[in-house]
């Protein structure tokens, strides 16, 4: 039981502790607002989007690859999106919040978290069959969020073109994208140049934590509370939990059991944040949840890892 708990604590450690250091800028005021924007326009242009074509282009598409597991993570994030914001208009949340809420309900953070819990749990065949559900989910992630960025900002006005073209313009659209078309075109890279573009994308991870810590404000988590309380509630229990009872009303094995609850129950992804500083939606509110939804994330998915280890799942 306590190996779990360490696996769990091993996985959101480098987020704590990067959020730390951007407490850390901030406090010591290293970083003025301009350059806390000007940074995240770096990681949405360019460092994101070269992570998102590394993971897409290296994935092993050969051996790890389940159409079932794809189209299951897919309808849960399609129902999560359409669902959310049903629920979230009906509760009275203003547009900029919704921006925010809306990624929560529906965005994991597959890359940071999911990927080394399921190679933890799993091995190398759970990482690599988390990096293929990755590379199918993060450009449906990436589309929902540029949709419900860009229906809940000026007033709120849909504008089904806009949409469209804020999703072909998106940056990490297109590097996902552009990793599906060189990974099944065979288009051979450098090693040196891949290299590079993994390094870059990996750095962006961490220079998007500490400006996620350097942003946040624990102020906003005593008036943002409700939100809070309600996305961490939706994100680490029931959202996981959905997920594992129709995974097994569907006659799922137990690995895909277990890799579909990492992945609809990990932590809100770092990149909510960014996204909604982009689109000029509620990025406090958004702060908040990745940084609430990732600390206590340490006890729900040990808890799941208890629960499917006491289960025999895994």
């Amino acid at each position: 039981m306590l190996d779990n708990l360490l696996i769990a604590i091993r996985c959101v450690a480098p987020i704590i502790i990067g959020l730390f250091v951007g407490i850390l800028v901030r406090r010591t005021k290293t970083m003025s607002e301009s350059s806390l924007r000007q940074t995240n326009r770096l990681l949405f242009d360019f460092l994101f989007p070269m992570y998102l074509f590394y993971i897409t282009y290296q994935a092993d598409f050969d051996t790890a690859f389940s159409l079932r597991l794809i189209l299951l993570g897919a309808a849960m994030t399609t129902l999560y999106f359409f669902g959310g914001l049903v629920v979230l208009h009906r509760r009275g949340y203003s547009n900029r919040q919704i921006g925010a809420l809306s990624q929560n309900a529906f965005r994991s953070n597959l890359n940071i978290i999911a990927l080394p819990l399921a190679e933890s749990m799993l091995g190398a065949p759970g990482l690599a069959s988390m990096a293929i559900i990755s590379a199918f989910l993060t450009p449906i992630y990436n589309i929902y969020a540029v949709t419900t960025l860009e229906m809940h900002r000026d007033g709120g006005k849909v504008d089904l073109k806009k949409i469209l073209i804020g999703i072909a313009r998106n940056h990490l659209v297109i590097g996902t994208l552009l990793g599906f078309a060189f990974h099944f075109a065979r288009i051979p890279l450098p090693a040196v140049v891949l290299s590079s573009i993994q390094a870059m994308g990996k750095a962006g991870t961490t220079v998007a934590l500490i400006l996620l810590g350097a942003s946040f404000s624990f102020k906003g988590l005593i008036s943002d509370r409700k939100p809070i309380i309600e996305g961490v509630l939706f994100r680490l229990i029931f959202a996981p939990l959905f997920a594992f009872l129709l995974a097994l009303l569907l006659g799922f094995n137990g690995e895909e059991q277990a890799l579909i609850v990492v992945a609809m129950g990990a932590p809100v992804a770092t990149v909510s944040f960014t996204m909604c500083q982009a689109y000029d939606s509620d990025a406090d509110l958004a702060a908040e949840l990745v940084v609430t939804t990732s600390t206590f994330c340490c006890f729900s998915l040990f808890f799941w890892i208890f629960v499917m280890k006491q289960m025999g799942i895994i």
